[in-house]
């Protein structure tokens, strides 16, 4: 059974090749955990408060559950012995909370713009802002759509011939979960 979901999601590529596509996902998720913030920061001027901290802490917890998922695919693909199901319900499980904390990062995103006086300044709401629609758009793109379509010229052709964007494989892997698969 797995290796047959195997084959429907490598679309006839070899698994060296989902490996060689996949392994790179985690690494820059887990690097970004640290960057963005610290780029947001330095952008800034160091003009960060609470306005930007609350959607900043969406958007990491959001890279925190891609790093964690695409670390723990590539090693279900390798075969390495893990508790996979184990993490996709630690996954299931943050998705309320980290939607939740999406829609508080959006909200003090919208008051610093609506409040200026919330904010510490401009480049705060503009963080703020950045770190708010990242946050969206990694939620998403790991719990119902897959929204990066630029490193896979057959996810870019499927996009550009207008078929929509295809579930997520994390939505997917959740799927199966509940199927019992």
């Amino acid at each position: 059974m797995a290796q047959r979901k195997f084959d429907m999601m490598a679309d006839n590529r070899t698994r060296a090749d989902v490996l060689a596509r996949l392994e790179p996902y985690w690494k820059m998720e887990a690097g970004n955990v640290v960057v963005l913030p610290l780029v947001m920061l330095l952008l800034s001027g160091g003009q960060v408060g609470w306005v930007s901290l609350v959607p900043m802490a969406a958007m990491v917890a959001m890279l925190v559950i891609g790093a964690l998922y695409w670390r723990g695919k590539v090693r279900q693909l390798k075969g390495e012995a893990q508790d996979w199901p184990g993490l996709l319900r630690l996954i299931a499980r943050l998705q309320v909370p980290v939607l939740i904390l999406t829609l508080l990062g959006c909200a003090a995103a919208a008051a610093g713009w609506l409040m200026p006086d919330l904010a510490r300044g401009t480049a705060d709401r503009w963080s703020a802002t950045a770190s708010a629609v990242l946050a969206v758009l990694e939620y998403v793109n790991y719990y119902h759509r897959q929204l990066q379509h630029f490193d896979n010229k057959a996810d870019f052709r499927r996009m550009l011939a207008g078929k929509g964007f295809r579930q997520s494989w994390m939505a997917r892997d959740l799927a199966g979960l509940k199927r019992g698969e």
